[in-house]
């Protein structure tokens, strides 16, 4: 039997293995920007124009991109961006009739980058005559005899040619990634029992829970004249700072046409839950170390009294959203209720996070200070007062790994560009698989520690 169940979980891991390395190639092509990079020396100063169309022989002036050359006699690289979706380009260099005009280092980037071999593609050229062409054709020169000289071609012969020159790394890269993930779900399988353990105690005991978060909620404020005030008058002072700030300081301007603070408070309320409920469900067990010390007691639900605790000045400040929200002229509408399976996520992200966190701070008493650290730069790191669109493609993809990045482009999803989840796929599988392999991680880890709790205590 136990050889079935293994031989099945095999099968499965080899399926992920195939689907990932599938996904993360789709993906890859799907957000990689698609660019035309070429160095160019001719012996007047002119304007070169890139055209794009979706159809042969369709050129719009609107639908061009232009760049200087002003290095007269000399080399100088011009790059030009296309947009998605297009299908042909057209390269103008200038309007002077009569002119020697030389290209280098032709280089394609869309799936993968390449050097281009001019003489291997299909192209067609107006009023230019092909003088010569050097180095297996990666420099060539070109006579102008019109006034109004082209060298048109197709993307999808670029795209082609590239797919033959295709990165090694990046398949390298593939290939490693798809073994990760497939071997993180391998392990999120095969030790699926914790998860399912702790599922069920929560269902179990979840009034004992509430009520337990209710009483924390209360006796944290116990001893201050404005008591479980201050739980919403510190987040709220912090956003007014923030916004101040950004926007009066740093005259931060509205987000397109979205105004600077809707953008903002979309991002850092999901923030202020995140950073104190895992603060608070670190220390759970300290705090509550006379239940810990009980065998009675499932001490495996201390964290989320904290995580639950900490949600109830959560649920204020959603109402809160949709105050300021109200106020600017965005009114509710059915894409806001997306934001209950974000609360979820978060939810989820905390407490995986927490029962490593809650166990190993026990025995390593600096991880509260590493956590606060952290946090910290976490808060700048995560695009909460600024948009990820400002980073180049590799920047972008290496800040989109942050697990709070899903959380707040969600909540932003859902209160203003009206995105579904499932729109982001690669995201939200990331994300899940992310999630559910730190919680079987951190679970495991609390097993092996929870028998010494008691000593350390």
């Amino acid at each position: 039997m136990k050889s079935v169940k293994y031989l099945i979980l095999l099968v499965v891991t080899i399926f992920v293995f195939l689907g990932s390395y599938h996904y993360i190639n789709l993906y890859i092509n799907d957000n990689a920007r698609t660019y035309l990079q070429l160095d160019v020396k001719s012996e007047v100063l002119d304007e070169y124009q890139l055209f794009y169309s979706k159809t042969k022989d369709s050129w719009s002036e609107t639908d061009s991109i232009r760049e200087p050359y002003n290095k007269k006699g000399q080399w100088q690289t011009l790059k030009f961006e296309i947009p998605k979706g297009n299908s042909y380009i057209r390269i103008d260099p200038g309007n002077n009739e009569k002119v020697l005009i030389s290209f280098k280092n032709i280089i394609f980037h869309s799936n993968s980058t390449a050097k281009v071999n001019i003489k291997e593609l299909d192209y067609k050229i107006n009023e230019l005559v092909l003088k010569s062409s050097q180095e297996n054709g990666e420099q060539v020169e070109f006579y102008s005899t019109g006034g109004d000289p082209s060298l048109g071609v197709s993307i999808n012969s670029l795209n082609e040619f590239s797919k033959q020159k295709s990165n090694t790394t990046v398949n390298i890269f593939t290939t490693l990634l798809s073994l990760i993930i497939s071997t993180l779900v391998y392990f999120i399988i095969r030790f699926s029992r914790e998860v399912i353990y702790v599922i069920r105690s929560f269902l179990e005991h979840r009034q004992l829970v509430i009520n337990l978060a209710k009483n924390d909620f209360k006796t944290k404020y116990a001893s201050s004249y404005l008591g479980v005030l201050w739980g919403f008058i510190s987040p709220l002072l912090t956003i007014v700072t923030y916004w101040f700030v950004f926007q009066v300081g740093l005259r931060s301007g509205d987000v397109g046409n979205i105004p600077f603070i809707v953008w903002f408070i979309a991002g850092i309320i999901p923030w202020f839950f995140f950073s104190e409920a895992l603060s608070s469900a670190t220390n759970a067990f300290t705090e509550y170390n006379y239940l810990v010390k009980k065998v009675v007691f499932k001490i495996e639900l201390l964290p989320l009294v904290k995580i639950f605790s900490a949600f109830f000045v959560h649920l204020f400040f959603i109402v809160f959203i949709f105050i300021i929200y109200g106020m600017y002229g965005f009114y509710p509408n059915l894409y806001n209720f997306q934001l209950i399976y974000y609360v979820f996520c978060m939810g989820l992200l905390v407490v995986a996070l927490s029962f490593m966190t809650s166990a190993v701070v026990l025995f390593f008493k600096d991880l509260n200070q590493i956590i606060a650290v952290v946090l910290q730069m976490g808060f700048w790191f995560t695009p909460i007062g600024w948009s990820v669109s400002m980073l180049s493609d590799f920047w972008a993809r290496i800040f989109k790994l942050n697990p709070m990045y899903y959380i707040v482009q969600g909540f932003r999803d859902s209160l203003i560009d009206h995105v579904l989840f499932f729109e982001r796929p690669y995201q939200t599988i990331y994300f899940w698989v992310f999630c559910l392999a730190i919680l079987t991680i951190s679970l495991k880890i609390f097993k092996k520690l929870k028998p010494h709790f008691s000593d350390v205590l």
